[in-house]
C-alpha cells in the first residue's frame, strides 16, 4: 500500500509524539484537531479539512466519530478486541490486567472494529496508576507507529482486509476523573 501523503486526525500529546517521529520519513499533510483533547500537543502543521488530499488519515487520540473511514487507520490505545472504547488505561488498573498496549487497525464504520494490522504490548505493574501507564504509552507509542506504518506499506488493501477482525468489548466513559498528572505531563 502507497503511504506517502498522511492526513493526522487528533491533537494530543500523544500525537504530538507521533508528528515529531513520522515528519522525517512522510509528508504530512496537515491535522484535524480534537474537540476536547485530554492532553493539548502542540502539533505543528496546518490545520486542514478531513477530507484533504492524502494516502491515508491516521487517527492518534482522534475525539470525534468519523462518517467516512475510507483510507482511515487507528492508533487504539489499548488491546483490541477485548479493550475498545474510551477509559481504557483506568479499566486496565480496575480489572486486574497484567499488560496492556496499542493497537494499530483498519477504520470501518463501527467503533474500534477492523482488521489489526499491528499490536504492542507492554506490563502491568501491581503498584501501577492510569497515569503510570499512560507514561509508558507515550514511550513506546511514536516508534509503534512508524513500525505499523512501514508494516502497512508492505501489504496490499486484500491482506489488511484479511487481518484480524474480532467484535471489541467496548468500555464507556466510566466514573473516572482525568489524572491531573496526565493534563499537566512534564515534557
Amino acid at each position: 500500500m502507497v503511504v506517502n501523503k498522511i492526513l493526522i486526525l487528533g491533537s494530543t500529546y500523544l500525537t504530538e509524539l507521533v508528528v515529531n517521529k513520522l515528519k522525517d520519513k512522510y509528508e504530512l499533510v496537515g491535522y484535524v484537531p480534537s474537540v476536547n483533547p485530554t492532553r493539548e500537543g502542540n502539533i505543528d502543521l496546518p490545520i486542514v479539512d478531513i477530507n484533504t488530499e492524502c494516502d491515508i488519515k491516521l487517527s492518534v487520540q482522534y475525539d470525534k466519530i468519523i462518517k467516512n473511514t475510507e483510507k482511515c487507520f487507528n492508533v487504539h490505545t489499548g488491546l483490541l478486541p477485548e479493550y475498545g472504547g474510551t477509559n481504557i488505561l483506568d479499566y486496565t488498573i480496575q480489572n486486574g490486567e497484567y499488560e496492556q498496549g496499542l493497537t494499530f487497525h483498519k477504520m470501518t464504520d463501527k467503533l474500534d472494529f477492523g482488521p489489526i494490522v499491528s499490536k504492542i504490548t507492554y506490563p502491568v505493574f501491581p503498584e501501577d496508576t492510569a497515569f503510570d501507564l499512560y507514561q509508558r504509552l507515550l514511550r513506546v507509542g511514536p516508534n509503534f507507529v512508524l513500525s505499523s506504518l512501514e508494516l502497512l506499506e508492505e501489504l496490499t488493501i486484500g491482506e489488511i482486509d484479511f487481518c484480524e477482525t474480532k467484535k471489541p468489548t467496548l468500555y464507556k466513559r466510566g466514573e473516572f476523573k482525568v489524572d491531573e498528572r496526565i493534563k499537566n505531563y512534564d515534557r
